[in-house]
């Protein structure tokens, strides 16, 4: 019996190891090609070639331009996974070479053959930039070897070729209304530890919208004027342009801590290995053009200022209905292009309809490409009459930038039969009657009376009297009190500043109420988002002046325009900088976040006590 056992596990084994290889064979065998894409003269890197299955025979390419220090290296792994019941197994071989680039140039290295099963494989060709080393580097080596004497001030004059910032547009030349993306990016050849005081643009003229990026700042390699940069992402914004003529996008401001190996020895571990100290260096991009071409000239009546690409769907939820029975016409708006800024296409209903206000709802994602979703309008109209009635065709033009002209689209007409609900007659309906006016046709006409009045002392009747003179004095007196009240509220209403003023912190203090609920779920970003928000919105609005065009330096002078003192506007400047940079520095432990919450609860009730209107 036991043998009969060791029989059949060892049958099982068989099987199963049957199938792992048969799973194996049936995997798709690719051979891939890994290495940078750019690197420097004298830099080392790697070429790694894969696959996924072990071949009978694997051929490298022959590599030129690049001196060859080791290779290739071969390395195997192989794992299997078991997933309710399913068994797979995968396999990498990989053949790894080290290279040298040696001089600078762009070069081309040829695809390797492999053959696994009788079939050849190829890999893809593969390019390589290779650019002069970096001043960095090069300083750091000969600072290594110079006079220890050296005076640490000359290297925090670093050269703005080694660390600058730009904003960078995705095209400089749009027509009207034509999304562009604009790019602030860092590029630095050296390390960075932190950001201090950022200024972003206020793309004045533009319809702006922030583009998600890394809350991490993402550095990648690349080739300016063949110089090797760590190239890093800001922030990105999708532009609209508003004004037909060239725009100017501000300077974008950072500034930049870094640190750089010195040679003031202090101990003999300092004197082996160096010292590195940390500098700060404000960084200001160029300001940059965009050239807005206007739209043609011979726009339609039919335009609605979309400029993109487009496409309209409407639909009707029913084409027979009742008298007093509700319509719903929808116009479905989809594509890409500045559709949030699209304005309804115009409608013709029947004249015995009733139409109301239409509803606009929107799902539109921001990305690269521009705006991209679509936006619905929903007609309700009311059939008052009976009949057969007909919606024209809805004509809709946009402005196509790739094509350079207008498009138009048009849809079929819709066609609604209305029938009575036996509530109305299309004969009375027709002239603008009702039910309730007929009654009192003959009614309402009084004849002359040719009777004799009656004569009746006038001190009999309320008119004249006392009370009647009185009561007509009190309503003059009470309407007059009511006019200036109602008055005195609607100039109030009217000024929004003075209600946001009113408002400030109230408002203000929402914003930290929500930031204290962040602050005890630790919810870092939106704590401080939502305490920059309070800071800005309360100044905003206590001063009047928008937050677009509120920065450090007018911030500043506003508030000691308001007898502030200096303590407490540095105090301010402080929480906005730390809620402005928290996303670039490390994680900020639960209590340093309760300091800064009650510094800001503290600092607007002091601000309260003084700013008046």
């Amino acid at each position: 019996m036991s043998l009969h056992i060791f029989y059949m596990k060892k049958t099982i084994i068989v099987l199963g190891l049957l199938l792992l290889r048969f799973l194996t064979f049936a995997q798709e065998v690719k051979l891939e090609v890994n290495a940078p894409s750019i690197v420097a003269v004298g830099e080392q890197f790697r070429l790694t070639y894969s696959l996924n299955k072990r071949p009978s025979s694997f051929t490298p390419p022959n590599i030129q331009n690049f001196e060859v220090l080791a290779g290739p290296s071969t390395s195997q792994s192989t794992s299997i996974e078991v997933i309710n019941g399913r068994v797979t197994q995968s396999e990498n071989i990989s053949y790894t070479f080290i290279l040298e680039a040696t001089k600078e140039g762009k070069f081309t290295i040829d695809p390797a053959k492999a053959v696994v099963s009788n079939e050849e494989l190829k890999s893809n060709a593969i390019n390589i930039e290779v650019v002069k080393q970096t001043n960095s580097s090069q300083q750091q080596q000969q600072g290594q070897n110079s006079n220890q004497q050296e005076q640490v001030e000359s290297r925090n004059d670093l050269p703005s070729s080694d660390l600058f910032v730009t904003i960078e547009l995705s095209r400089s030349s749009v027509y009207l209304g034509e999304p562009l993306v604009a790019t602030l990016k860092l590029y630095t050849t050296i390390n960075i530890v932190g950001f201090n005081d950022m200024k972003f643009p206020a793309f004045n003229g533009f319809w702006s919208q922030e583009l998600e990026t890394p809350t991490n700042i993402e550095f990648k390699r690349a080739n300016v004027n063949g110089k090797l940069y760590s190239a890093g992402v800001i922030k990105k914004y999708l532009l609209f342009p508003q004004k037909n003529s060239n725009l100017e996008i501000e300077p974008f401001e950072l500034e930049v801590l870094y640190q750089q190996r010195t040679n003031h020895a202090q101990s003999i571990f300092d004197d082996f290995f160096g010292s590195v100290e940390t500098y700060k260096k404000k960084l200001v991009s160029k300001s940059i053009s965009v050239a807005v071409k206007d739209l043609p000239v011979n726009a339609p009546e039919s335009f609605k200022g979309g400029v993109g690409s487009f496409k309209l769907e409407p639909s009707i939820d029913k084409n027979v209905a009742k008298t007093n029975e509700a319509i719903t016409l929808k116009l479905k708006l989809s594509g890409v292009g500045n559709i949030k800024l699209i304005e309804s296409p115009k409608v013709e209903f029947p004249s015995s309809f009733e139409l109301f206000d239409p509803k606009t709802t929107d799902k539109i994602t921001n990305s690269t490409e521009g705006s991209t979703g679509y936006k619905l309008f929903e007609y309700v109209a009311i059939p008052r009459t009976p009949g057969d009635f007909t919606i024209p065709p809805i004509v809709f033009t946009y402005f196509d930038p790739s094509k350079g002209q207008y498009v138009t689209t048009k849809s079929s007409e819709f066609n609604i039969k209305v029938t009575s609900d036996g509530a109305t007659t299309s004969a009375v309906s027709g002239f603008g009657y009702g039910k309730e006016d007929i009654k009192f046709i003959g009614k309402d006409i009084r004849f002359i009376k040719t009777s004799k009045l009656s004569e009746k002392p006038f001190s009999g009747y309320f008119i004249g009297s006392f009370m009647f003179f009185f009561t007509i004095i009190f309503l003059l007196l009470s309407f007059g009190a009511l006019m200036y009240f109602m008055n005195k509220h609607k100039k109030e209403m009217s000024d929004i500043m003075l209600i946001k003023n009113k408002k400030a912190n109230k408002v203000a203090r929402k914003r930290l109420q929500v930031a204290e609920s962040h602050l005890k779920e630790n919810r870092r970003e939106p704590f401080f988002e939502e305490i920059h928000k309070a800071m800005w919105g309360y100044l905003s609005d206590k001063l009047s002046i928008p937050v677009s065009n509120l920065t450090s330096d007018n911030a500043r002078i506003e508030l000691k325009l308001k007898n502030i003192e200096d303590n407490d506007v540095e105090e301010f400047m402080r929480i906005i900088s730390v809620c402005e940079y928290a996303r670039f520095a490390p994680a900020t432990d639960n209590s340093e976040m309760s300091l800064l919450y009650n510094s800001a609860h503290q600092l607007i009730s002091k601000l309260e006590q003084i700013i008046k209107r």
